[in-house]
This record gives C-alpha cells, structure tokens and sequence, in this order.
C-alpha cells in the first residue's frame, strides 16, 4: 500500500494555478510519458493535479472542494469501498491517506439504469472481449470512464483492487466475506433507478461510516417524503431528487438510524469533456452529503 500523504499546492503545476489538494506523483515516468498515456482515454471524469506540476483535467476538480467531504485525514489501516470509482481519484487520494482501497465500477453502459430497458444486456453485446484479464484470470471490462482509473494505476503503481459489479450486487461475499470501515458513493445515487437498493447494498458491507452525495430539493417545502422523477431519467440515467424528509426515509430503508445530512459539497468543473456536437459533461454542482453510521 502506498502511504505517501496528498500534499497542498506547493509547486506551479502545468497548468493554470488553482486551490486544493495535490495528489503525489509516486510513479517513475517523465511528463511526455504521462501525457501519453493519458491520452489513451478521452474522457476523464476527474482532473488530477499532481505534487510534481503534471496535471490530467477531467470534468471536475475534485481536490479543490475534497475537504468539505469530512474524510478522515489519516486513514492508515483503514479498509475503504469506492463505489462507481470512475477515474479513480477518491481512491488513490484514500490510499495516499494510508487506507487500503477496494473499487467498484461498472463494466460499460451494459450494467446501467438505462431508461427505457426492461433488463441488462449481456456484456458481449458492449463488448466482445475483455478490456484487460487480471493475473488470477478475472476479466476486467471498462465503464465509459473507469479507464482513467487503470491508468493511474500504472502510473502510480496504486494497489487498489478493482471489482467490476452493479451496485444492486454488492455484498461480503462479492469481497470474500468483507466489510469496509467506508463506503463511498460519491455522486451515484441520482444515476440509479433503485437508490434504496443500492443504499441496502451499501449497508451489508459498511462497518462504520457510509458517505455518499446526491441531489436534494425542498420541493416546494413539502412537509411529506416525496422524490421527484427526471423526465426520461434526464434523457438516460438521471433518475431522481428527493426532499429532506424522503432522503431520511431512503436511509432508514436501507438500515441506516443515525446520519447527518445537513452539510452540502459542492463538485466544481475544470476542463469538461465536449462532444462533436459542443455538448458538454460537466456543470458545477451542490449535492448534499451523507454520512450514515452503522
């Protein structure tokens, strides 16, 4: 496991001068290296800045605003679940914390809430073969943006473990009977079509702490639990915002009795990823933040 501890700013990075926390370059390679591996993935979901001035930006800028998720700041010995771990940045920045890392992503948009699908395609019909076999056999397939966390790894030398799975099957067996002292579900609530049953998932592997983001809405100042539905799922897989009072009831579905969810994080964007036709994957956001206690 890699202990180095993310440092603040201290460096001129590559590119323009920006607030937060830089992740330690602990790999081996220069910046044309760097640069060219990068660009063997074209959507990057997260910006990593890093101590030694290489950068990757990705849609959002996560070490500016990281501080106001109230991790811990020292997570040596800790076990921690990275669920939808996309680039990866949470997790290497929990294993430069101390914390040993296992993460979870999808294996493409096969295993999406996709409006519209009455059940989940076969893998092979995304994907023939495998996007990489791992040394004790398991086939690896990629999510639209878990390549970024592979390659980081390998230019890290990271030693996070990587499951690919839907968040509905998520259990102690998935991980050989383990649990995880925190789960993190960053910015995946809203994608799901079931969000207590992926907070169900999430609670029978959490040993302590669960901290999650999602949108949240007065409602109109609606005293009742409601949730209000995306058109279309936000025409693919944009499913639902919940009031104050529905947030509670999703957490005590899930078995979650004590949680705060008072405090806000905000997700600020870098260099979003644009599309042929100028669309564009990144806004600033403010989602509300969970931590649930088992």
């Amino acid at each position: 496991m890699n202990g180095s501890t993310p440092t603040k700013e201290s460096t001129p990075r590559l590119a323009a001068d920006r607030p937060g926390v830089r992740l330690r370059f602990t790999g081996t390679c220069d910046l044309d290296e760097f640069r060219a591996r990068c660009r063997e993935h074209d959507f990057w979901y997260h910006s990593y800045y890093f101590d030694n001035g290489f950068a990757q930006r990705g849609d959002y800028d996560i070490g500016r605003d990281v501080a106001d998720y109230g991790f811990p700041r020292d997570m040596t010995g800790m076990s921690v679940l990275d669920v939808g771990t996309g680039s990866g940045w949470f997790a290497t920045y929990f294993e430069q914390l101390g914390a040993d890392v296992t993460t979870v992503d999808a294996r493409g948009y096969c295993d999406f809430d996709i409006f519209g699908r009455d059940r989940y395609p076969d893998v092979a019909s995304e994907k023939p073969s495998p996007d990489r076999v791992l040394p004790d056999g398991r086939p690896v397939y990629y999510s639209s943006v878990s390549k970024g966390f592979w390659i980081m790894k390998d230019l890290l030398g990271l030693e996070a473990e990587y499951v690919n799975a839907r968040v509905y099957e998520i259990r102690p067996e998935l991980f050989g009977g383990r649990k995880f002292d925190l789960v993190f579900m960053g910015s995946v609530l809203m994608h799901l079509r079931d969000p207590i049953g992926a907070l169900m998932a999430a609670h029978s592997v959490c040993r302590r702490l669960l901290i999650a983001t999602t949108y949240m809405s007065d409602l109109f100042g609606r005293p009742e639990p409601l949730m209000q539905m995306h058109e279309r799922a936000g025409g693919c897989f944009n499913w639902w915002v919940p009031n104050r009072p529905c947030l509670v009831q999703w957490l005590q579905a899930a078995g979650f009795e004590r949680f705060d969810i008072e405090r806000t994080v905000r997700l600020t964007t870098d260099e979003p990823y644009t599309d042929a036709s100028g669309n564009s994957s990144g806004v600033d956001q403010v989602q509300q933040l969970v931590h649930a206690y088992v």
